[in-house]
């Protein structure tokens, strides 16, 4: 669904919500890659030493001959630390055209024998893979992305995956574990201002893409410990009575209004469990890493 309709069903509630794939412009990209090398944000230090775990038992794991598919590849960083010479084809998903074609022309520069298909998709959707790939297929969906969906949402995404890669294939997952809460708190409020900056950026998406008149200046960034549902909840914040249109329609905020940005739902080993069979996978195994901050899961169809 375009992001216009999106918003002219969601701002008509009471409860304004932006899904948070749309965050992911080209300037919406590089916010993120910032946020990642924050101190603050734990997330991408600590999926990548579990990465590194992960990469020397990929050949006792799998045979040769592989297709790697990456549900929101992003800078493909994190997907280098595992490929190896078992793996053929590359297939990266990504809503951000622009972001997608720089990092994978990127990787062929270090991987010149991996044939790499990048495609530009809704890949929260089931997604028709490109022919004559190998038979093998192993899905990542990292960066703690599987908590970032509203109303059960990713159960339906982990149904979507399983069709997309097809029988017998394989999918591993980063999860982010319940912990401090301060801890939850700093990541998602870094002192260089990132994560505000990455959120706020929603406005100028907007303005580009549904041709509104919105201002940055007008909003501020919060966000919030949800105690009873266990997430960090982001939020944009009118700072002012505002109206604008969308497809002719008329829509406003109020003074302090919330409009939700991002949800980022934090997971016990045992939930997660629970979430993929209901899902319709099985899980084959988890790594954790030394804090225990952080799982990646690998699923099995």
């Amino acid at each position: 669904m375009q992001l216009d309709k999106v918003l002219e069903k969601n701002f008509a509630k009471k409860r304004k919500i932006i899904p948070s794939k749309f965050h992911y412009d080209l300037q919406g990209s590089r916010y993120f890659e910032k946020i990642t090398k924050t101190k603050e944000y734990y997330v991408t230090r600590v999926e990548k030493e579990i990465l590194k775990k992960i990469s020397n038992e990929l050949n006792k794991i799998f045979e040769d001959n592989l297709t790697f598919v990456e549900f929101g590849s992003g800078s493909t960083e994190k997907i280098s630390i595992l490929l190896n010479d078992q793996v053929k084809f590359y297939v990266p998903l990504d809503i951000s055209f622009d972001f997608i074609n720089k990092s994978s022309k990127k990787l062929s520069e270090y991987f010149p024998k991996l044939r790499i298909l990048p495609t530009y998709c809704d890949y929260i959707k089931y997604i028709k893979l490109p022919k004559n790939i190998s038979k093998t297929k192993v899905g990542f969906f990292l960066g703690s992305s599987i908590g970032n969906f509203y109303n059960g949402e990713e159960k339906k995404f982990l149904k979507n995956a399983k069709k997309t890669l097809g029988k017998k294939s394989f999918i591993f997952v980063g999860v982010d574990l319940i912990k401090n809460v301060k801890i939850l708190k700093n990541a998602y409020n870094d002192k260089g201002n990132f994560t505000a900056k990455f959120n706020l950026n929603l406005i100028n998406i907007i303005n580009k893409k549904v041709k509104t008149k919105l201002k940055v200046k007008d909003f501020k960034y919060i966000a919030t410990f949800n105690k009873k549902k266990s997430s960090m909840e982001n939020f944009i914040v009118s700072k002012k009575y505002q109206n604008f249109f969308i497809n002719k329609k008329k829509f406003y905020f109020k003074k302090d209004e919330k409009i939700q940005a991002e949800i980022s739902n934090k997971f016990t080993i045992s939930k997660f469990n629970k979430l993929a069979k209901s899902s319709g996978w099985r899980v084959k195994k988890h790594w954790k890493d030394r804090k225990k901050y952080y799982a990646v899961f690998l699923l099995q169809a």
